[in-house]
């Protein structure tokens, strides 16, 4: 078969991060027509290979050739869409982390305001450009097609700040779509997304790799999610390229090393070891989730008691993180409905932190917004802040239980080194330690297996189903069913406004 030209090529090349070099002697060719999978367990080095292609990381050695045209007035990397881990849950313009508790919303920019030409392309406001009548109209197809195929023609008119985790996503997606790009890296596109969507991005993957019109490199995806028309598959291990090659014999080859489990293994469902059920400690009465004069959810009615934990699903936009928000205080609507944590009602003189100090949680919005200069042991002790939010000094207890707690998920090798120098996934298990290390009475945790392989996804179960058996109450956000402790017997579903309890 003949060999079509190449669009990109690394030769011996070699990359440096902070103080040490990454990606050593790397060689990589991207061919015109080609469609790869990028695989490799959490901290291989998926995301610093994306990173060094779209020209972030340095080169000190060998080389990195673009064989393409530099779109006009701009470098090589512009014609590269890259939409990362972080990308997913920050706000896609301003880069600040989306705080899912804000009511700022008329200080929000709308969704179409972001899908605009000026700021899709980071047009400078004090900029004269000249647009021909041709290339308006030209943007103004592309974007209404766009936002017909991603199926988000319902958000435009939102603030940013209103979107749930998953729709932020979908935004994510159609700006960079709306780029079209000369090659388009999605980095975990599927996660916190809901089963129906999955299979919607996973059709309109299909459907671009067949118009070939952008090059797809699909890092960190399940291979069940994998669409159809893929070519070549590529394996990280260890901060380099490990195995490359045409997708199905190389998938064979690694599903029979181990290095491509086939599919998350489902675990069997027991009974959880709780103790004696009767503390109330989250009663909802008639709650209503609002957003611009709009229910999500109306006359929600809720208990949880000591030693019950409980999963929580519905699709995108449902609710779920704002129903969680309204439990950690952060949601300044709590106080307009009857929400008792820790038999306190909100508003009765009890401070947020009295609150929090005992809960311990995870969330993409905290994930998104965490300061990335802070060691992997600091930013475990950074979970005794929500107790004592002005004490900056920590006692030797404290110092002792976060080193527990990186012990007891085996990241003591990240103690030292930068939360930001972390891979997605490991930064998602350090922000679980920092939830352990107070033993809080309740673990809230939502979507905490995005940006996992199997192996740390295991891990992660096994504590959490740990932590449930030694009587903490779990509350459980998930869109994947395989994912959720088996431990956990009880589910609260949303869905069309409302809130339905029941069993797994």
């Amino acid at each position: 078969m003949r060999r079509t030209r190449p669009l990109l090529e690394l030769r011996h090349a070699a990359f440096r991060l902070g103080p040490r070099l990454v990606l050593t002697d790397s060689n990589w060719t991207l061919r015109r027509g080609e469609h790869w999978a990028i695989v490799g367990g959490t901290g291989a080095g998926k995301t610093l290979l994306c990173r060094a292609l779209c020209g972030d990381l340095p080169l000190v050695r060998g080389t990195l050739d673009y064989h393409f045209p530099a779109p006009p007035r701009r470098e090589p990397e512009a014609a590269i869409a890259y939409v990362s881990a972080e990308q997913w849950s920050h706000d896609p313009v301003e880069g600040a982390p989306i705080r899912w508790f804000s009511l700022d919303r008329e200080l929000s920019p709308l969704v179409r305001d972001q899908l605009s030409w000026r700021n899709v392309e980071n047009i400078n406001p004090f900029e004269v450009v000249r647009r021909r009548a041709a290339d308006s109209a030209r943007w103004q197809r592309r974007a209404r097609r766009v936002i017909r195929w991603l199926d988000i023609e319902p958000l435009l008119p939102k603030p940013m700040l209103a979107l749930s985790n998953g729709e932020r996503r979908k935004v994510a997606l159609a700006r960079a779509l709306l780029r079209a790009p000369r090659i388009l890296i999605l980095d975990d596109p599927f996660a916190g997304l809901d089963t129906r969507y999955r299979r919607h991005l996973r059709q309109l993957l299909a459907r671009l790799i067949t118009q070939r019109a952008t090059t797809l490199l699909l890092v960190g995806a399940q291979p069940a999610d994998w669409p159809r028309g893929l070519t070549h598959l590529l394996h990280m291990d260890r901060l380099r390229i490990a195995a490359q090659g045409p997708l199905a014999p190389l998938k064979r080859a690694l599903r029979a090393a181990g290095a491509l489990p086939a599919a998350m293994p489902t675990v069997p469902r027991h009974a959880a070891q709780s103790a004696a059920l009767g503390t109330e400690l989250i009663r909802l009465t008639d709650v209503a989730v609002r957003w611009n004069d709009t229910p999500l959810l109306e006359h929600v009615n809720w208990t949880v008691r000591a030693g019950e934990s409980w999963a929580l699903l519905g699709p995108n936009g449902s609710g779920k993180s704002t129903l969680l928000s309204y439990i950690i205080g952060d949601n300044p609507q709590v106080y307009a409905n009857d929400v008792r944590v820790f038999g306190h009602a909100r508003g009765s003189g009890e401070s947020l932190w009295d609150i929090q100090r005992h809960i311990g949680w995870v969330s993409p919005e905290l994930h998104a917004g965490f300061d990335g200069t802070l060691t992997g042991l600091a930013t475990v002790m950074s979970g005794f802040f929500a107790a004592t939010p002005f004490a900056r000094k920590f006692t030797p207890r404290q110092h002792a239980a976060a080193r527990d707690a990186l012990r007891r998920l085996r990241l003591m090798r990240l103690a030292d080194a930068p939360f930001a120098a972390q891979s997605t996934g490991e930064q998602r298990l350090l922000l679980l330690a920092r939830a352990l290390v107070t033993k809080p009475s309740l673990l809230i945790l939502d979507e905490p297996c995005q940006g996992l392989d199997h192996a740390h996804r295991a891990r992660l179960l096994a504590i959490v189903d740990q932590q449930i058996r030694r009587g903490t109450t779990v509350l459980f956000v998930t869109h994947r069913r395989d994912e959720i402790p088996p431990a956990i017997r009880r589910v609260l579903r949303l869905r069309h406004g409302r809130a339905v309890a029941g069993v797994l």
